[in-house]
């Protein structure tokens, strides 16, 4: 008995990998014991080999208790599969009445695990042994533990050859449930060298990629390479050719030659690798099956142990979209349903079984014609019955198949309807017959007469005596069709083809339908599927602690108005985050600068990006348990990964928290924006309008609040980092732990957003720091940046999605939003070769988008120009034909690239026309490459000349692209009319041309471009940073609104200039009256007259430029702007004027007042002289307190001459005026705020000729071969120009009229003047480079001058400076008589 007992607990630890073993030693002290055992001591075992541990707890718990032990600690490591084989011992060795309660206790929920369990086993044994490893006595003795497996031959040997099946296909390494989705997504041969299997151990993964790129031929992919002949007639008995008689060729007897074919199907391939796949994989593949509109694995009976997998978690997440006709009184609606989650809709249910063994009709084929009438094959199906029988895996398979009706006539049925199919004869599959009749509200039984025995009686009088309806197909009966009663209907098929069938059928079920009872829906099948004892995919441990944990959230979630719980439970990315980007695009583009210096301005946004990074930090502290329960939700579990459940699930969870708000939602705002567009049209001026134009905002507000996915909760993980980065002072571990959690997401394919979709911003600190521990755990690898752009609903995320697998939208319903990054391995042996690890796909939310997103123009641009700067190739997603959209934002990525030289990158891109067929003839091909290379030509040498880039004239110059290679063409996406419509097989050949041609030419054509993490990091901060810093460009359409402004910028310099000019010269008439006394007051009316008829004329010609320009109809759009700020510049020079003449005619009354009271006050000082003298003769009075005397008579008699309230004698800050007018005169130049701020006083300016000057003629760089006349011509106009300023400042120097900001304008008129007058009938032209060099010395000489102006002419004209400059001059008298007088004494 000691020997039964140990070998059983020996066998167990035989069965345990070295992993489980240490895992098994550790739990041996953490299980309970029964009263009056104790542990094995630690030492004993820690380092005791599996006879010696089986030895010990022989020993410590005797034979049966030991046995109790040893599977309370399988239990406890989740090894329940091990644990099961001793209950059969464990049971016989105790009463029955303990048998009994054990087995009363046991729910069928453990069964549901029994799956998920054997994943945790070791197989490699169980591989040797099957395939013909020698087995250890241990593992022997192992096998009665087993009873079905090990004492039925053929359960034995149908293991066997699921074994042998699983080798052939070289799947091995996946078994059980190894393959990840990252295995299953992997960059391999395939990937690249197309789909054609060249072994039968290739054929999983053609499988595979002929899924992911959505090729439903995949249902044809058959590897025939291995073909036995196995000939009866010996070698000296065959005939040779020549000697073969007429007979011998034309007759063959079956005994000559058997020829065996030993192909692989398709459909075992599919179940084999349903087998091998984990959870997630399984969803990937079925959502594919789906989209390929092929039936789904439903109940899956598994080869290994008989038992019968319900795949669950998975087929809830399928997506199916469909239009129903819902009839409402006499009025027909079609009702949407998009995008749904079909697994929550009820629907009846339709159940295919046949009974018997011959049948030669098939199922499939009449369940094809049903869904689609013959033109495609839903479910798969072979010819003949030997095709069947060969097929492996599939007996004893249900698949489903909806059907999605179109909402037209021609539909088969008006409603949604799931079809199943049973494979196999139903007599032989009792469970899952009995299952599909319990949730089917119909059940079609094909019938062959012949085959009527009692174990098929049986069967059918279950139906007979069932109440719900039921169809039976007689395959050899024909011309009957009947109801044998209200719910029963007959129909012999003989001689019917499959459209007359399905005919039929669809009569009969559409009647017995309208009779049935209220739909299932998926979702509620799992309580029928565990009294069938079915394995649940949802009911393993993973899926259950994820499931709590979700529901934590969603108790939070539900209890709260959906349009508050991103500002109440998400704060971080609300208002605060959104403020904190404003600040610091300001920080960068200083556009609300006004009075402040860069380096105060800069510090003031410093000091309130801070305080906002508080503000965050503060609610980080008082977490919401919204976050705080995702937080522990998204802790790392490698070995279960419990937390791609947990996201997984929620995403579905919250999709349904928000789907049907938002339908609602969506619908007002349809309703809303018809009747604006309406009124507008109408040119409506009615207070209605406004209403509704408010109404509409305020849905689309409540819209963006109310768009709630895993997206958003990611978002706030982000931000919870950077305010913890920023403001925390001490490092906590929830900090350490937010990007690792968001590396181990990336790196099991999960995508993170780099763009924040609604702040159109990147989080820098916190993508660093996931790209920082990504790189820790993979290593610092390669990796190829593929980034994706188009216009909204041009197909681009499904393109990515068929050749990555890759799907960026977390919610349904709604488009991608921002940017998103997800990675894709590279198999290992392909690395040298591609000379990249991993793809880094990028993909971004669609460019001009509806009225409801209300995207800015600088956004789109933005995001287009970095998602190119980031890619090493950038796919240019186009529906149709139609460049106009997409070339906008391309032209203006151009202009910003070159204005970004100093990132030195080399983006590339190719483009891809969606919904047109390739070009056959060679010709045409030609031509229209040839138009769209000149369209992209056009386009860039625009832009070229725009930014003065000389050396710049094709579209390759700045973005790299052949238009012979990097061209491709796609067919339509759907091969027929949705919902029921498969794959375009053209489009899917297409995408695999696509994919295998970016692959294979990343290398050469990146040319040692592609960047490690570390180093793509870098990248990424230095090319938003460089955005961020740019303030012009992105705002414009194209090319042709940027030059339109450009020329309306320089129209309205020259007409300020004008208005300036004028001013200046009626500030001089009235100084000098003023200064003569011929005026002594100014009224503002008299400013205003002698502005105005200038201000009209200016106004005349600025109406002119809007009404006669040929850009007038682009220019329209600013004219409102340019008219406030011409009136507003009038305002502000009438205002500086007046402010002026006040001054003067204070200062001046204040003047002849003083000199009125200058003899009086010297008088006084000599009689306060005189007093003091004539005193008894005291001490000698110091400066002190002689200067104290003299303050206090000054007080007396000057002070009050000075009236109540005066300017301040503070002039202007000229340095900070000047920064301004830089920075507003040049801001259409790249990068102006550092060149202002960090612009050299000292350096004196010199000509750089390849900077500064640049040929007009044939726009080529003008190099040293200038000739020496054009550079004499070029000094001439420098010193010219420079001459001019000298002679502007001297004449305002001479004026003594102080200072002007239009002083800094008249140089910039000389300077801007002086180099277009030279360009003039040359060969060249000077940039406006070499306007902002020279301009920034000329300036800054002037400011200098300036000031001193403004000193002397403050001393001279401002009462308070003035008297206090006579002051002195009065005590130095006062004194000089005193010590005089004293002398005298």
């Amino acid at each position: 008995m000691e020997s039964n007992s140990k070998t059983l607990v020996l066998n167990i630890l035989e069965n345990l990998l070295e992993e489980d073993l240490v895992n098994f030693k550790f739990q041996l002290t953490n299980v309970p014991l029964a009263k009056g055992y104790n542990y094995i001591p630690r030492g004993r075992f820690e380092q005791a080999s599996r006879v010696r541990l089986a030895d010990l707890l022989i020993q410590y718990y005797g034979e049966e208790y030991a046995k109790t032990v040893t599977q309370e600690v399988l239990k406890a490591m989740d090894q329940r599969s091990l644990a099961e084989k001793f209950c059969p011992s464990v049971g016989t060795s105790g009463s029955s009445t303990d048998k009994g309660e054990k087995k009363r206790k046991r729910k069928p929920e453990n069964k549901a695990g029994l799956d998920e369990d054997k994943t945790k086993q070791s197989f490699k044994k169980i591989f040797q042994n099957a395939l013909g490893g020698k087995k250890t006595p241990s593992e022997s003795a192992s096998c009665p533990k087993d009873p079905p497996l090990s004492n039925n031959e053929e359960v034995t040997t149908k293991k066997q050859h699921f074994l042998d099946f699983i080798r052939r296909l070289n799947l091995e390494g996946y078994y059980p449930r190894k393959m990840t989705k990252v295995n299953a997504l992997l960059i391999n041969k395939a990937s690249l060298y197309g789909t054609q299997p060249r072994a039968e151990g290739e054929l999983p993964f053609c499988f595979l990629e002929k899924l992911l790129v959505l090729d439903y031929h995949l249902q044809y992919l058959i590897y025939r390479g291995n073909v036995d002949t196995t000939p009866t007639v010996s070698q000296t008995q065959r005939t040779t050719k020549l000697e073969r008689t007429f007979e011998d060729f034309f007759i063959i007897n079956k005994t000559q030659s058997t020829t065996i074919h030993t192909c692989i199907y398709p459909m075992d391939i599919q179940i084999a690798i349903f087998h091998c796949a984990d959870d997630f994989t399984r969803h990937y593949v079925l959502a594919k099956l789906s989209i390929c509109q092929f039936a789904l694995p439903l109940l899956v009976p598994n080869p290994w142990d008989s038992s019968i997998e319900f795949p669950l978690w998975s087929l809830k997440q399928i997506r199916r979209s469909w239009r129903e006709v819902a009839k409402i009184g006499w009025e027909k609606k079609i009702k949407n349903y998009n995008n749904q989650l079909i697994s929550w809709q009820p629907t009846h249910i339709v159940s295919f079984i046949r009974v018997g063994n011959y049948v030669s009709t098939s199922k499939s084929q009449i369940l094809n014609s049903l869904l689609s009438k013959g033109k495609h094959d839903h479910f798969f199906h072979y010819h003949s019955k030997d095709d069947n029988n060969r097929c492996l895996l599939r007996e004893g398979m249900v698949e489903i198949c909806w059907f999605c009706p179109g909402g037209r006539a021609e539909d088969r049925f008006e409603n949604c309807i799931a079809f199943t199919n049973l494979h196999g004869n139903a007599a032989t599959h009792q469970r899952q017959v009995r299952f599909l009749q319990e949730v089917s509200s119909v059940t079609i039984i094909l019938l062959p007469t012949s085959d009527f025995d009692k174990r098929n009686s049986s069967l059918l009088l279950e139906f007979w005596n069932s109440p719900k309806p039921f169809i039976c197909l007689f395959e050899n009966v024909e011309n009957v069709m009947d109801e044998y009663s209200a719910h029963k209907v007959r129909i012999g098929i003989k001689n019917l083809n499959k459209v007359e069938v399905a005919d039929k059928i669809t009569a009969a079920l559409t009647q017995l339908l309208k009779k049935s009872g209220s739909p299932y829906s998926l979702s509620n099948w799992a309580a029928i599927a565990r009294k069938y004892e079915f394995i649940i995919d949802e009911d393993q441990r993973n899926c259950e602690e994820a499931r709590k944990k979700i529901d934590i959230l969603m108790d939070i979630l539900r209890k709260m108005k959906l349009s508050e719980i991103k500002e109440k439970l998400l704060p971080l990315q609300g208002g605060l985050w959104h403020d904190w980007c404003k600040k610091d695009k300001e920080y960068h583009q200083l556009r609300e600068k006004r009075n402040r210096s860069i380096e105060e301005y800069r510090n003031e946004i410093e000091k309130e990006k801070h305080k906002i990074r508080c503000d965050q930090y503060h609610k980080v502290i008082n977490l919401s348990d919204l976050m705080k329960s995702l937080l522990e939700g998204l802790q790392s579990h490698p070995e279960t990964h419990t937390e791609l459940y947990f996201l997984q699930g929620l995403s579905v969870f919250m999709d349904q928290l928000t789907t049907r708000e938002l339908e609602k939602l969506h619908q007002r705002h349809s309703s809303l924006l018809a009747q604006v567009r309406t009124e507008k049209q109408k040119q409506s001026k009615r207070d209605s309008l406004r209403h509704w134009e408010a109404d509409l905002q305020a849905v689309s507000k409540e819209i963006s609040d109310s768009s709630l996915g895993v997206e958003h909760l990611l978002r706030e993980v982000g931000q919870i980092y950077e305010a913890l980065e920023e403001a925390s002072s001490q490092t906590n571990t929830l900090f350490l732990s937010l990007p690792q959690m968001a590396a181990d997401l990336m790196i099991s394919g999960v995508p993170i957003e780099l763009i924040d979709g609604d702040t159109s911003y990147v989080p820098l600190k916190w993508v660093a720091a996931v790209f920082d521990k990504v790189s820790e755990k993979l290593g610092d690898k390669r990796v190829f940046v593929l980034s994706v752009l188009g216009l909204q609903n041009s197909g681009k995320s499904t393109l990515l999605n068929a050749m990555f697998g890759l799907q960026f939208s977390f919610s349904a319903g709604r488009c991608t939003r921002g940017a998103y990054m997800q990675l894709v391995k590279v198999e290992e042996i392909l690395r040298e070769q591609l000379g990249y690890d991993f793809v880094l796909v990028v993909d971004t939310e669609g460019l001009r988008a509806s009225e409801l997103i209300q995207k800015a123009q600088n956004e789109e641009n933005e995001l287009a120009t970095f998602v190119i700067g980031l890619g090493n190739l950038t796919l240019i997603n186009i529906l149709g034909k139609d460049l106009s959209e997409i070339q906008d934002i391309l032209q203006i990525a151009i202009h910003a690239f070159l204005r970004m030289k100093q990132l030195n990158i080399s983006p590339r891109c190719l483009f891809v026309h969606q919904n047109i067929e390739e070009i056959i003839d060679t010709n045409h091909s030609m031509e229209r490459q040839k138009w769209l290379q000149e369209r992209l030509d056009e386009m860039t040498l625009a832009a070229a000349k725009h930014e003065q880039c000389a050396d710049v004239s094709h579209f390759s110059d700045v973005i790299k692209c052949d238009v012979k290679t990097h061209i491709h063409y796609f067919a339509h996406l759907w091969e027929g009319s949705p919902p029921m419509a498969p794959p375009n097989p053209c489009y899917s050949h297409n995408v695999q041309e696509l994919k295998s041609s970016i692959l294979t030419r990343a290398k050469e054509e990146s040319r040692g471009s592609i960047l490690k993490i570390s180093e793509l990091k870098v990248r990424i901060r230095d090319l938003w940073m460089a955005l961020v810093n740019e303030k012009f460009i992105f705002r414009f359409k194209n090319t042709r609104e940027a030059t339109a402004m450009n020329k309306l910028e320089t129209m309205y310099h020259s007409w300020t200039w004008e208005l300036r000019s004028h001013v200046l010269d009626l500030q001089n008439q009235l100084t000098n009256q003023i200064q003569k006394g011929e005026v002594e007051e100014i009224r503002r009316n008299s400013i205003d007259n002698g502005v105005a008829e200038k201000h009209e004329a200016i106004k005349q010609e600025f109406e002119r430029c809007f009404r006669e320009d040929r850009d007038r109809e682009t220019l329209a759009q600013w004219k409102g702007r340019f008219e406030d700020d011409l009136k507003n510049l009038k305002g502000e020079l009438i205002a500086e004027t007046m402010r002026k003449c006040e001054e003067l005619i204070s200062g001046k009354k204040i003047q002849d007042l003083f000199e009125e009271q200058k003899v009086k006050f010297e008088l006084k000082l000599l009689e306060k002289i005189s007093v003091i003298a004539e005193s008894p003769r005291g001490k000698e009075l110091h400066d002190k307190e002689l200067r104290d005397l003299f303050n206090q008579i000054w007080s007396e008699n000057m002070s009050v001459l000075l009236p109540p309230t005066l300017l301040s004698a503070e002039g202007p800050d000229i340095d900070i005026e000047l920064e301004n007018i830089l920075l507003e005169y040049f801001k259409q130049h790249p990068n102006i705020v550092n060149k202002v701020r960090y612009r050299d006083t000292k350096k004196t300016f010199s000509i750089n000729y390849s900077k500064h000057v640049i040929t007009s003629q044939k726009f080529q760089l003008y190099g040293p071969s200038v000739e020496e006349f054009e550079k004499d011509i070029i000094n001439k106009t420098t010193a010219q120009i420079m001459r001019r300023v000298k002679e502007i400042i001297h004449k305002r120097e001479h004026q003594n009229e102080g200072y002007s900001s239009s002083y800094f304008y008249e140089i910039l008129q000389v300077i801007h003047a002086e180099a277009e007058a030279a360009a003039q009938g040359a060969r060249f032209m000077l940039t406006n480079r070499y306007k902002l060099d020279l301009a920034l010395q000329l300036l800054q000489e002037a400011a200098d001058s300036f000031k001193k102006m403004c000193i002397a002419f403050k001393k001279a004209n401002n009462p308070v400076l003035y008297q206090e400059s006579k002051r002195n001059e009065f005590f130095t008298n006062f004194k000089l008589s005193y010590k005089n007088r004293q002398n005298i004494d």
